[in-house]
């Protein structure tokens, strides 16, 4: 079964640096996700460094979902 959540954490993620490189806002849920499933693998797995940098990137992942909601020029 971890087998099957890391094949779909890859999946999620390759596909949110295809529409990121398409400027598709969608790669920040993707990337959520991805990152999320990640996080709890590595949890499982006793690999801590890697769970924190899960968590940011799902940090990181929140905020360019809300930078690149804002309208252009505005600033918020």
């Amino acid at each position: 079964m971890t087998q099957l959540f890391g094949w779909i954490a890859m999946v999620l993620a390759v596909s949110g640096v295809w529409m990121n490189n398409h400027r598709m806002r969608l790669c920040f849920v993707l990337w959520f996700f991805s990152n999320g499933i990640s996080a709890v693998l590595h949890m499982a797995e006793g690999m801590w460094p890697l769970v924190v940098r899960d968590v940011i990137f799902n940090c990181l992942a929140v905020h360019g979902f809300l930078l690149w909601g804002r309208k252009k020029g505005t600033g918020k």
